[in-house]
């Protein structure tokens, strides 16, 4: 019987630790000292399996190539199409999502 991994801090957190705070295209320059520096957060998706080796290959084969530059980029670009993505949670909802995601933290 096969079990789901179940990920505890300390996986959490040398991942973390590997995510530098890199800034994917975006129209604001880097922090300067004194301004807050980008927060990324890990979050779990799927992909199908052709687009998984694809990745896999662009890593091998292009210098430079980052996985999470790249998905922070075509998400940005994409929510761009969806005005409501930069509309406000209700107050109420927002402050249960701060409460309850660790990620929001």
């Amino acid at each position: 019987m096969s079990t789901k991994p179940t990920f505890g801090k300390k996986v959490l957190s040398s991942i973390n630790e590997r995510i530098e705070p890199v800034q994917a295209e975006s129209p604001e320059p880097l922090p300067s000292d004194g301004e807050e520096q980008t927060v990324w957060v890990s979050f779990t998706t799927a992909v199908t399996r052709e687009t998984y080796l694809k990745l896999k290959q662009a890593e091998y084969w292009v210098p430079g190539f980052l996985m999470k530059e790249l998905t922070e980029a075509a998400l940005v670009k994409e929510l761009a199409a969806y005005p409501e993505a930069d509309k406000p949670l209700p107050d109420a909802l927002l402050q249960k999502l701060l409460r309850t995601s660790k990620k929001l933290r």
